[in-house]
């Protein structure tokens, strides 16, 4: 039989841990954003970034136009557009705007 205090500090460790894996994985979703945005043709990459960052840290009301713009600057580079098609914040952003335009969506669905 467990104590109490022994449930406990585990809870601690096993949330702990779980932060941990979180902020990894988070930093490792940035590196790769960063990735690609540092493989995008000079004439475009400054806009590319203000539009990766914005999908990663701006506003539920930013994301949508965001994606939008950055789909049209891609628009003409298959490869790219591919590229970033792959990256996960860039699947996170089309998961919330197919959310927000369709509330009956299922994240991922066929994924």
């Amino acid at each position: 039989m467990t104590d109490g205090y022994s449930v406990t500090t585990f809870f601690h460790a096993w949330r702990r841990n779980q932060a941990n894996r979180q902020a990894a994985e988070w930093l490792e979703e940035r590196t790769e954003a960063r990735l690609a945005v540092a493989e995008t043709p000079a004439e475009i990459r400054d806009d590319v970034r203000r539009l990766v960052d914005t999908l990663l840290e701006g506003g539920d009301g930013e994301v949508e136009p965001a994606l939008k713009e950055l789909w049209d600057l891609l628009a003409d580079r298959p490869e790219l557009r591919a590229r970033f098609a792959r990256l996960r914040i860039v699947g996170d952003a089309v998961d919330f705007v197919k959310e927000r335009t369709d509330p009956h969506a299922t994240p991922n669905a066929g994924a």
